[in-house]
């Protein structure tokens, strides 16, 4: 469609820019992924063929979320002296509506080198109220620069340090869904920086490794100390606020940069296990 050339190399040319930015790569690159892959297949989300207007409207809706990304890091200090993390001045300046740092403290890595992090929430006129996380890592020259930063969250729960060394921030996105915001660095000896784990893309594997008519529709309770996560289940029939089905335990291992989905194990409500293969 000649009409979507324009669009398509503005999302190209936004894209290269966020990446450049050199926040969280690997998680826009599997988000930019799928959107490419929504456009190739033309079909939404319930699996329609997209009309010429849906089509253009992936495009636009990518190109806004990157002209966030690129406004949101336009306010965040990358490069700052040591004590700043830990004052009481918002560290960034995309909750711009009554910001606040609710948090900030050091983690420390087993070799001693610090990495500190600050916590805020506020509101932004693209959100509304939401919340923001920064962490950078110390130089040892009494600056430090930044390892990443999120805003996609409404609430985050302090960074921790797990016994592999990896940084892990829980976090939750707003609205009924509950979806996880968190963020997962692990670091890259080769490179020396903490890099992103992606977070996201494992999803895509899931229905494949649960019984038919079994879903798991919100955010994940998530424990990065044993590549874990666990869920209620929800069955084909149940309403958004009642899962039905039981339990079910995921198992991750962590490919690259991407975190995947290994197994998962399902603890069906007595009543519904006879019906899974119907």
């Amino acid at each position: 469609m000649t009409a979507l050339v324009p669009l398509r190399a503005e999302m190209a040319h936004k894209f290269a820019a966020v990446m450049a930015i050199g926040n969280r790569t690997a998680t826009w690159q599997a988000r930019h992924d799928a959107v490419l892959s929504d456009i190739r297949t033309a079909l939404d989300y319930d699996g329609k063929p997209m009309d010429d207007v849906a089509l253009e409207q992936t495009f636009r809706d990518a190109i806004a979320e990157y002209d966030k990304a690129l406004a949101q890091a336009q306010g965040v200090r990358t490069m700052i002296k040591t004590p700043s993390a830990r004052s009481q001045t918002c560290m960034a300046k995309w909750l711009d509506r009554g910001c606040g740092v609710t948090a900030s403290g050091v983690l420390w890595r087993k070799d001693g080198q610090p990495v500190h992090w600050q916590m805020m929430d506020g509101a932004s006129d693209d959100d509304g109220i939401g919340a923001g996380i920064v962490l950078w890592a110390e130089s040892g020259h009494g600056t430090a620069k930044a390892i990443g930063w999120s805003f996609d969250g409404v609430v985050y729960e302090p960074p921790r340090m797990t016994q592999d060394g990896m940084i892990w921030v829980p976090g939750r996105t707003m609205g009924t869904g509950n979806g996880n915001a968190d963020l997962l660095f692990k670091w890259d000896e080769a490179s020396k920086s903490w890099q992103d784990i992606e977070l996201e893309s494992w999803r895509d594997a899931l229905p494949g490794k649960l019984p038919k008519g079994f879903g798991i529709w919100k955010g994940v309770d998530y424990d990065f100390e044993g590549l874990a996560a666990t869920s209620k289940l929800w069955r084909d029939k149940d309403p958004n606020c009642c899962p039905s089905g039981g339990d079910a335990l995921l198992e991750f291992a962590i490919s690259g940069r991407k975190l995947t989905l290994k197994d998962v194990r399902v603890d069906i409500v007595a009543k519904w296990a006879p019906r899974q293969t119907d």
